[in-house]
């Protein structure tokens, strides 16, 4: 694996670990009852309770990162470039798809929690070390098309 693909490699881990950590604080700062949560019951919440439907799309993000970092395979400046620009979008509301249920619950939760604020501090300026979307809208949807594929499509 050469130099720029191992250091595209290493940055998008830091923002998957960043965006997992800013997950246990959305869920500490909504309440959720972390310790003494068994498991499983916490994830039953997560997934069918329709007041977390705001935070799928973020479990769902971190899940995506994930599955497209564990193929053993090199990882190009487009994809990179696509997987934070889905991190752009939701986290940050820049560029599309926005997800404005996420973002008018989330929001709010940065002012109320210090800790969540600085790890969305850290997580843009993790973020901001990836490479851009391309400008040109068919290159950046081809881009995001074989994101996707990397992590429906992990090796087994």
């Amino acid at each position: 694996m050469g130099d720029a693909t191992g250091q595209l490699r290493d940055d998008l881990e830091a923002v998957s670990r960043a965006l997992q950590h800013l997950h246990k604080l959305v869920l500490e700062a909504e309440g959720a009852p972390l310790p003494g949560q068994a498991g499983l019951a916490l994830l039953d919440r997560l997934l069918n309770d329709p007041g977390w439907a705001w935070l799928r799309p973020l479990s769902k993000l971190v899940a995506d990162l994930d599955e497209g970092l564990a193929r053993d395979t090199k990882l190009s400046e487009g994809e990179a470039g696509a997987a934070a620009g889905h991190v752009r979008a939701l986290v940050f509301g820049l560029g599309e798809p926005r997800d404005e249920a996420f973002l008018g619950r989330y929001r709010p939760l940065l002012q109320l929690s210090p800790a969540l604020a600085g790890a969305h501090g850290q997580l843009k300026r993790l973020t901001d070390s990836l490479p851009a979307e391309p400008s040109n809208t068919s290159e950046q949807l081809h881009q995001r098309h074989v994101w996707a594929m990397r992590c429906k499509h992990q090796s087994r």
